[in-house]
């Protein structure tokens, strides 16, 4: 553990497809992100073999989770096993924030071409 705390806005943001950005936290172990979703924006379908748990912090998002659709409001927290496909898009007109930890760590983080 550091002995200084990190905070999200000095993380550089990029942006990974139309209206979302991701801002990313490696650990040893695992991997922190902070997305960021403009209304009408979709991540597509992918996965990875780290297991994903997501927390919605602002807004409301559509999660196809293996071909399974659900719908998460702020607060709500839901968990992706390992090598399940998944994508996303938010519903609304209210920008969405999430915090996702993976686990083990996740060097290539999910985007064109990956």
């Amino acid at each position: 553990m550091t002995n200084t705390p990190t905070n999200w806005t000095d993380i550089p943001a990029e942006e990974v497809y139309p209206g979302i950005t991701r801002q990313v936290l490696h650990g040893e172990r695992q991997t922190m992100i902070r997305y960021v979703y403009a209304p009408g924006s979709v991540f597509p379908e992918h996965h990875h073999p780290q297991e994903q748990i997501t927390t919605v912090l602002t807004g409301q998002i559509e999660f196809t989770v293996d071909g399974h659709d659900v719908v998460f409001s702020a607060g709500d927290t839901g968990v992706i096993p390992g090598g399940t496909p998944h994508g996303a898009r938010v519903i609304g007109d209210e920008t969405v924030e999430t915090i996702n930890s993976l686990s083990p760590r996740r060097d290539a983080a999910p985007g064109p071409g990956n």
